[in-house]
């Protein structure tokens, strides 16, 4: 079974469990006035899969932008680079953009689209479970600057996206493993069911009810809280110190493993501060190692450099930093009906200083 969903409009998620495939999207474009679609894609997506695409959409007028793999090419040079690139070849208001590719490349498309004469539609083809469970639905679209991840960044929703599971079938077990982090983090948050199934490990679930049944979590969820104002905080689970140890690993650690290593932070955090049992917190290191996940900071990123990054983030708050914390597995912590609680650096440094590796 594949799936394909509209994005939604205003606050309407229309959600087409349809039984489609890529060959669909030349009926899905069919529904726009576009004249020509520009592809945005990396090498990887491009050498397993592009030919299928092309063949996909043979009569229709098109360009094909390749980047490199990788959080490097979410930059401002890249970004530049590919307005420049596409502005060469005379698009025009009715140009699409396809997103072709995992997070990275659905972010700085998404991007690219969103800006280029103030907005030309795009539609997203992902091709990873973190990309098909997570990261292209809710319309965020940035890039990476030195002071962190997704710095730069907007709302900017797609005109459909496309999802087929047969992509899934070439993916390399460490991207396996990065994606089911995401489903984890939205089981963790909000569903103890889909919690249950994944502790199970990889032989006893479907990829397909997995990703569909987080994916209807995302939406539920940015349909109350489009912009995480409040409620859609939940979605920025383990994503604190996640994305500081992502970028102060230089590149050793994926995404998924950082977010991994950032929600046990959190679920240590949250049971020295009294709101998370200390089985729940067990928890989630065992469904996580289940799944071949890291659990802990490595011994070469030091906690002052983690708190150092931290200022930088989107949620320091004064001189507190702010933290998404639970109170039971599918129940985030709110205090006064706010999601998220400031947490003092000298309170975060001690729980930090209990997430470190033992064994190096």
């Amino acid at each position: 079974m594949r799936l394909t969903y509209t994005a939604y409009n205003e606050d309407k998620i229309i959600p087409l469990y349809s039984g489609v495939a890529v060959g669909s999207i030349k009926d899905r474009l069919s529904n726009i006035d576009f004249d020509k679609v520009v592809i945005i894609t990396d090498s990887n997506a491009d050498n397993l899969w592009g030919k299928t695409l092309l063949d996909e959409l043979k009569g229709i007028k098109k360009e094909v932008f390749v980047i490199k793999p990788g959080e490097s090419s979410k930059s401002f040079n890249q970004y530049q680079s590919l307005c420049s690139d596409i502005l060469n070849k005379e698009i025009t208001k009715k140009t699409v953009i396809i997103a072709f590719g995992g997070g990275v490349v659905g972010n700085i498309a998404g991007f690219v689209a969103g800006t280029l004469f103030r907005g030309i539609r795009f539609v997203h083809i992902p091709t990873t479970i973190m990309s098909q469970a997570d990261s292209t639905t809710g319309g965020k679209q940035a890039i990476n600057t030195m002071h962190g991840k997704n710095t730069i960044g907007m709302f900017y929703e797609p005109e459909f996206i496309l999802i087929d599971y047969s992509f899934l079938k070439t993916l390399p077990e460490r991207e396996v493993r990065s994606g089911i982090a995401e489903c984890i983090k939205h089981a963790l948050c909000q569903d103890e069911k889909l919690l249950r199934k994944l502790e199970k490990g990889k032989e006893y679930v479907s990829f397909q009810e997995i990703i569909q049944r987080t994916i209807y979590l995302k939406l539920r969820t940015i349909k109350r809280d489009r912009k995480e104002i409040n409620e859609g905080k939940v979605l920025v689970y383990g994503h604190t110190i996640g994305h500081a140890v992502e970028i102060l690993s230089r590149g050793t650690l994926n995404h998924g493993e950082a977010v991994s290593i950032g929600m046990c932070c959190a679920a240590t955090l949250s049971n020295r501060l009294g709101l998370l049992s200390f089985e729940n917190k067990k928890r989630h290191y065992r469904v996580l190692r289940k799944w071949n996940l890291p659990t802990e900071i490595p011994q070469h990123i030091k906690v002052e450099e983690i708190i150092d990054r931290l200022h930088y983030d989107k949620k320091v708050k004064d001189s507190d930093i702010e933290m998404i914390l639970l109170r039971d597995v599918g129940k985030v912590y709110k205090k006064k009906g706010r999601v998220g609680l400031p947490i003092n650096e000298d309170v975060l440094k001690k729980s930090l200083k209990l997430c470190y590796k033992k064994d190096e």
